[in-house]
């Protein structure tokens, strides 16, 4: 043999070609349908929590407006009864009663709800509230009220000032007394209008409020009309 002569020998190196051949594309289309599969699975998987979310909170709404509206109509039933109670405590109440606005004192005056009733308010005047109460019409006759079951006024003076006037009537006695846990004064006797026939002064502040009885037929109900006197000092 030639030594020149190329062998024909067949080569032992594989053919690597032949063998391993491109890469398939089958692994990434399954991959791919995998993930697809995946999000489209979380995808529906959001859209139903996002609807039974949605209907909870829907429900829960409801429920909430449901329990406000009922606890709205409980309270105006609650309200109802309580104001029917209201109008038949008042209604059973014997009295009413004048409440002087809050620059004359705020103080209370009950009487017999059946009395006759008048009230003058002037808040430059130097008697401020005049309140006269009686058991029947409240008349004027000649120009002159006639006696009256009770005259509450409010004057600006002192409770001493107002007494001292009286300290010249000899006829005209005091003693001490209290109207609504408050001390003030009581006179009694013949004083010099004639018409009075007892008379009680409580300070208000730097004012008194002074209480006539006029009609002694009605002695009773004037006493009743101190004990159930309001007064802030």
């Amino acid at each position: 043999m030639d030594p020149q002569q190329p062998s024909s020998l067949p080569s032992s190196s594989p053919n690597f070609s032949s063998v391993a051949g491109p890469p398939s594309s089958g692994g990434k289309s399954t991959l791919l349908w995998v993930l697809i599969g995946v999000l489209g699975l979380g995808a529906v998987s959001f859209a139903i929590l996002s609807v039974v979310a949605f209907g909870q909170a829907k429900v829960a709404t409801t429920t909430l407006n449901q329990q406000k509206q009922a606890a709205a109509e409980a309270a105006r039933e609650d309200q109802k009864k309580l104001d029917a109670q209201a109008t038949i405590t008042a209604a059973e109440n014997p009295f009413r009663s004048y409440i002087a606005p809050i620059e004359y004192g705020s103080f209370e005056i009950k009487f017999p709800r059946s009395w006759s009733a008048s009230v003058e308010q002037a808040r430059s005047n130097q008697t401020q509230v005049t309140l006269i109460v009686h058991p029947d019409f409240i008349k004027r006759d000649n120009n002159a009220n006639e006696l009256a079951a009770a005259k509450i006024l409010l004057v600006q003076r002192t409770l001493n000032e107002y007494v001292k006037v009286f300290q010249s009537q000899k006829e005209v006695k005091r003693s001490d007394t209290t109207v609504s846990g408050v001390k003030g004064v009581q006179l009694t006797g013949k004083f010099a209008d004639k018409r009075t026939v007892r008379m009680v002064v409580i300070p208000i502040r730097d004012k008194s409020l002074v209480f006539f009885n006029e009609d002694s037929n009605f002695a009773p109900q004037f006493d009743q009309i101190l004990a159930q006197s309001k007064v802030l000092p």
